[in-house]
């Protein structure tokens, strides 16, 4: 457990970084795309670069080994690329105030969720619990409440789609598929309700 806590630190540090220098750094659009992007490649590169370089992959063990899941020791991205690949991703294709709420819930909602999950959770719902999905969606809910120009319709929606596809038994990362998923969620209801 205490493994994940430092890993789930990581995520959370992590993760909310990119949406809240977005919402408080006031950061253009164009701007935050390039930074994304840029740190998306670096991060891919340095990643598959731990499984094609020996001092490269020996770092890796040293700082993260106990940190890393199974697939990802056995030379799949780890979950910082799809982090950084679902941040650039999302603000490409989202309205501000919906990537930054979107990136939001993966950061609490999917931190939350797994954290609780695995210390309290006893319903299990294929590989998650239900303990921790209720968990996460409170941590959605009390993060949307903080947007109220966002309609209530759009981002509590979101936030259970958010916690919805987290539950789901998808071979797609949590960090890619919860910004995805809720943000086109969010985004069609925006298009009905605003």
């Amino acid at each position: 457990m205490r493994q994940e806590i430092i890993r789930k630190t990581i995520h959370l540090s992590v993760s909310a970084f990119v949406p809240l220098a977005y919402l408080f750094l006031n950061i253009p659009k164009l701007w935050m795309v390039l930074l994304l992007g840029i740190a998306s490649i670096a991060i891919v590169i340095i990643d598959l670069g731990r499984t094609h370089y020996k001092w490269l992959s020996k770092t890796f063990e040293i700082l993260f080994n106990g940190m890393l899941r199974s697939h990802e020791l056995a030379g799949k991205l780890t979950g910082a690329s799809y982090v950084f690949i679902g941040s650039f991703i999302s603000v490409v294709i989202f309205p501000k105030e919906i990537a930054i709420l979107v990136l939001l819930f993966t950061a609490f909602g999917d931190t939350a969720a797994a954290l609780y999950g695995r210390k309290f959770g006893k319903f299990r719902i294929w590989n998650k619990t239900l303990e921790g999905s209720i968990v996460g969606l409170i941590a959605c809910f009390i993060i949307a409440s903080f947007f109220p120009q966002i309609p209530n319709i759009v981002k509590f929606s979101g936030a259970f789609a958010a916690m919805f596809i987290e539950l789901l038994p998808i071979k797609i990362d949590d960090n890619l598929r919860i910004p995805l998923f809720a943000g086109f969620v969010m985004y069609g209801l925006s298009i009905l309700f605003i």
